[in-house]
């Protein structure tokens, strides 16, 4: 079997049976692949969804159920029981263009890498063309080392990458019980220099509007774990820094100029107390990290934004007005311009 397809599924009814559909429009023979659905204990319709699919395509889906134990314990399990040569992830409201994984395989696993990735394109519901097919005429961009590779990575997700499942065997990697587990599985991957194989084949479709995701939602709770995971995530990466090579240690500060970018975002709509605050930021602070967001903005206003951001994390009268500024006038006037 070629490719195993796992699909976490929690609360889409809405989205499921487009996802589902576009992976029958893959252009994979029967016996080539599987699709593993882990049903995370969804409380909608989504099992009535997941059952019609099972039964009226045995021979493609197989169906999981567990208790909600969250994103990455669902990818976790579906990997358990794969038994493809690689492995495949597709998040339940999200979609693949129609014979992509077929051109994906047929084109680019010849030399049999440990990973290969593949590009996307961010969607709103509106946009959705369910006729579409994957362009035939996608050239590989690079060939290497995996710290080059991580250096290169576009997208951290691993919706855009397949991975050879003896290579995640070899080195025991499968994702922790965090928020924005995708950046530390690819950390984890790319770290033990695997043979990559990047395309530019557009093959993926992110949709954007499911304001159920986690990094969608402003409720206090939820964004205070987010917040809690990023230290964590942030932690991992900023010890692994110094010594890593010239390669390895740019990709390194990618990842850790995505997850404060996120951090700082999230802070300012959790609207943290005096207390709050100085639990959140004087981590930032010990990591002496807030330059890498700086560095990484490519324009003025980027900068200039990111000065203000890490100045939140010095002054709690700083991050109150910062926080304000953000919610009322960045978020709406100056982000859409970056």
């Amino acid at each position: 079997m070629k490719l195993s397809v796992i699909v976490p599924v929690y609360n889409v009814e809405k989205y499921l049976p487009r996802c589902l559909d576009s992976l029958l429009r893959q252009g994979m023979e029967i016996g080539e692949w599987e699709v593993i659905c882990v049903n995370d204990g969804s409380p909608d319709n989504c099992a009535a969804i997941l059952s019609e699919y099972e039964q009226k395509y045995p021979n493609i889906f197989k169906v999981i159920t567990q208790e909600n134990r969250g994103l990455g314990a669902a990818r976790n399990t579906g990997m358990k029981v794969a038994q493809g040569e690689y492995i495949g992830f597709v998040d339940s409201d999200d979609y693949v263009l129609n014979g992509g994984y077929a051109y994906l395989c047929e084109h680019f696993l010849e030399g049999n890498p440990d990973v290969l990735t593949f590009s996307c394109r961010f969607v709103k519901n509106c946009d959705v063309h369910s006729d579409e097919y994957v362009a035939p005429n996608a050239q590989v961009t690079f060939e290497g080392d995996g710290a080059e590779g991580y250096r290169r990575l576009q997208y951290r997700s691993v919706w855009s990458k397949f991975y050879r499942r003896l290579f995640l065997l070899e080195y025991d990697i499968w994702f922790e019980r965090i928020l924005s587990e995708d950046q530390m599985f690819n950390f984890h991957v790319f770290r033990q220099h695997p043979h990559v194989v990047m395309t530019n084949s557009d093959v993926y479709r992110y949709m954007q509007d499911n304001a159920g995701s986690i990094q969608q939602t402003k409720m206090k709770e939820k964004v205070r774990k987010l917040m809690d995971d990023q230290l964590y995530g942030m932690g991992v990466l900023n010890d692994f820094l110094p010594q890593s090579e010239a390669s390895m240690a740019k990709g390194i500060k990618k990842s850790i100029y995505g997850y404060l970018g996120i951090f700082y975002t999230k802070s300012f709509y959790a609207r943290l107390s005096w207390r709050e605050w100085k639990h959140y930021m004087h981590p930032i602070r010990e990591m002496n990290i807030n330059h890498i967001l700086y560095e990484n903005e490519k324009t003025t206003i980027g900068k200039g934004i990111a000065i203000l951001k890490c100045a939140s994390s010095q002054s709690f009268l700083v991050y109150l007005m910062v926080g304000f500024m953000h919610r009322n006038v960045f978020e709406k006037y100056l982000l859409p311009k970056l």
